[in-house]
């Protein structure tokens, strides 16, 4: 202790050995190492006519069966991991037609961008029902909703007809490629109403990402039961969680504000009383703050693909 420190923080303190060149443990060339000549014979058989069907599992037992492979399981999954080919590796239908444009769409207001769907509810035996909703984007107020047994034009059209509060329709309508959505009637009656109509790509659900948000929060509510008694239970349960969905939800992409205070312009009061709890707060215990809380206010907007956003802002 001659020099006024422990053991331990003499030898933290103390400047480290020079560290020498360190190779990656799997680029380190160990005995067992399968070769780069073997690994790449391996994955040119597994390319080609005699095995490309297969997934790497078959693939690799025929080799071995045949003699092609000197090597275990586990390595050839390793080997075909690293070239991006232990998924899926059957050839891809490519449609002839042209690529459908990403869509693009923003809303910095209510009732400029709404988006809906169509999800599947169970109900008693195999009986199957239709829950049909319709958000709006920037408030992520659900302005319509409805249940029925099966999915039609007409439900679709009936749904767009009763959300329009005094005959407030949005300017865009999203939605993905289901029948109802494309059909004519629907159609025909969202353009009759001055809607111009935008669809998400195939197969790409990250163009719809606010109503199938919505219906994971519907899904994973602690009320929601695995089954429906009938169509009737169905309606009454979701009458009453989407008023209170409405009236109540915190929604973490609204900055914790409820779809109706900014669906009808509450928000800026709503922040006003948040900011004077939290001055309250600050004032009767400073020691439990480093500095003062503010009350973050609405984004100002909002939309499908308009900016890079977090996965975050779009949950419900």
């Amino acid at each position: 202790m001659l020099a006024g420190i422990s053991h331990a923080t003499w030898y933290r303190r103390s400047p480290g050995r020079p560290q020498g060149v360190r190779t990656p443990h799997r680029q380190r060339n160990y005995p067992n190492r399968v070769s780069q000549a073997e690994a790449q014979d391996f994955i040119n058989h597994l390319n080609s006519e005699a095995y490309g069907h297969l997934s790497v599992t078959q693939a690799y037992w025929r080799m071995l069966d045949a003699g092609l492979v000197f090597f275990s399981k586990a390595a050839a999954h390793r080997i075909a991991r690293a070239r991006g080919l232990n998924t899926d590796r059957r050839a891809r239908r490519r449609g002839t037609g042209a690529q459908r444009v990403k869509p693009v769409v923003e809303a910095q207001a209510p009732n400029q961008l709404w988006s809906w769907d169509i999800t599947l509810l169970h109900g008693p035996g195999r009986h199957t029902y239709r829950l049909y909703t319709m958000m709006d984007v920037f408030s992520r107020k659900v302005v319509g909703h409805r249940i029925e047994h099966g999915e039609a034009a007409s439900f679709a059209a009936a749904l767009i007809r009763d959300a329009g509060t005094n005959n407030q329709y949005p300017s865009v309508l999203h939605a993905d490629n289901g029948g109802p959505m494309r059909a004519a009637t629907t159609v025909q009656f969202a353009q009759s109403l001055g809607i111009r109509l935008s669809y998400s790509r195939p197969r790409v659900s990250n163009d719809n990402p606010y109503s199938e948000a919505l219906f994971k929060t519907v899904k994973y509510d602690l009320r929601f039961p695995s089954r429906f008694e009938s169509i009737e239970h169905a309606r009454a349960h979701l009458d009453g969680f989407f008023s209170d969905y409405n009236e109540h939800h915190r929604h973490s992409g609204l900055n914790y504000y409820t779809p109706n205070d900014v669906h009808h312009a509450r928000a800026h009061a709503a922040r006003a009383k948040r900011q004077a709890h939290l001055d309250l707060c600050h004032a009767n215990h400073p020691e439990r703050f480093r500095t003062r809380s503010l009350a973050h206010g609405v984004p100002e907007r909002a939309g499908i693909n308009h900016q890079q956003t977090r996965p975050l802002s779009q949950t419900a």
